[in-house]
């Protein structure tokens, strides 16, 4: 039998690679024959890097960079030198990761470093530049990235403005061009958000990032200002605090859905030809997963070459919105095995093995 094993991460608990580990060790204890690939996937968040870096090699370039408050940091990206393209993740250096809960507040954080990093990455020589943009501190529309590849905002009085969120609504001239024209950027993302609005950045992500009910309506009216330069309704305009649109408007960006994306570059349709059987999974299972995250998408890749697709993941839940070609029987829970929520977080990976050896009992 060949399996593929492609996970998710299991978040706060096992990189993809760790998950795919434990269920190929468990299914070899019970069926050593076995022919296996790893795969482990990410879907533009935490781990893809390495996961580009595990199928396409390339080097890890390193950077001093403003962090969301405009304190020096080092900051990596990927480098693929052969094919003249960067891999950025933007959560690296302007990411909610990289502050205390104290300190987070999209009115003050910017995406400097993002910029600083670009920048770096084009003096390298990249002629494609792609940009992860998941996990941001910031709801700055990308001005803080803009700053650092020299543009410039002005208020009505046509004095200098300082590009961090709570500005965004005293802008009323902008200056300064791509200086990057013949450089490809593609942002990846599965956030299909506006820029403003009811389901824009602010609204719907500024309160995780440290905002309160005032600041929201602050940082949407600023978001609403501007929409008179930045495209406001594409899907994904309002990702990472409105990076999107900022992304299209000053780089000339396309922005396109990281899964997808992630998934054609692993060549993943490919491996799963090979396959008999395919197991993929993630932290949680639930409703959300089936609005085109990544777990769905691989679940449909089987689906359409006719091959069984087998689910694991930490918990479950929402049985009743997994696809109508999907059995609940083929979906194994970390938390059934558990003793509880704890025992299953801390045991992430004996649990999987057992799970494995389950898997490799009944299908194969």
């Amino acid at each position: 039998m060949n399996i593929l094993i492609c996970p998710d991460k299991f978040k706060s608990s096992l990189t993809a690679q760790e998950a795919a580990e434990a269920l190929a060790k468990g299914i070899l204890a019970k069926r050593k024959k076995s022919s296996i690939q790893i795969v482990p996937l990410a879907d533009g968040g935490e781990g893809t890097l390495e996961m580009i870096q595990n199928i396409h090699g390339g080097t890890w370039l390193t950077h001093a960079v403003n962090d969301p408050l405009g304190r020096t940091i080092e900051a990596t990206y990927l480098w693929l030198a052969d094919q003249k393209t960067a891999y950025i993740e933007m959560a690296r250096c302007s990411g909610l990761q990289l502050l205390s809960k104290k300190e987070q507040n999209p009115l003050k954080t910017n995406t400097f470093g993002t910029g600083q990093l670009i920048l770096h990455a084009a003096k390298q020589g990249a002629e494609i530049i792609v940009l992860t943009i998941g996990g941001s501190a910031t709801n700055d529309a990308g001005i803080g990235m803009a700053a650092a590849l020299g543009y410039l905002f002005f208020d009505e009085t046509g004095n200098a403005v300082d590009p961090i969120g709570e500005n965004l609504e005293k802008i009323a001239k902008i200056e300064g061009q791509n200086p990057f024209p013949n450089v490809q950027f593609v942002v990846l993302t599965d956030v299909d958000n506006p820029l403003h609005g009811p389901q824009g950045a602010a609204h719907i992500f500024a309160k995780q990032k440290g905002a309160n009910t005032q600041s929201i309506k602050q940082l949407d009216k600023g978001l609403i200002n501007i929409a008179k330069w930045l495209p406001a309704d594409i899907p994904g305009a309002g990702a990472a605090g409105g990076l999107g649109a900022g992304a299209v408007y000053f780089l000339g960006a396309e922005i396109t859905s990281g899964a997808e994306w992630l998934l054609n570059k692993v060549h993943l349709d490919r491996a799963i030809r090979k396959a008999d059987y395919i197991i993929t999974g993630e932290g949680k299972i639930d409703q959300q997963t089936w609005s085109g995250k990544l777990v769905a998408n691989v679940v449909g890749r089987a689906d359409k070459q006719f091959k069984q697709a087998i689910l694991v993941c930490g918990t479950f839940e929402d049985p009743d919105k997994i696809p109508l070609f999907m059995d609940v029987k083929d979906i194994y829970s970390i938390v059934d095995e558990a003793k509880n929520l704890a025992d299953a977080m801390g045991n992430s990976a004996s649990y999987l093995e057992c799970i494995g050896e389950k898997i490799a009992v009944k299908y194969l």
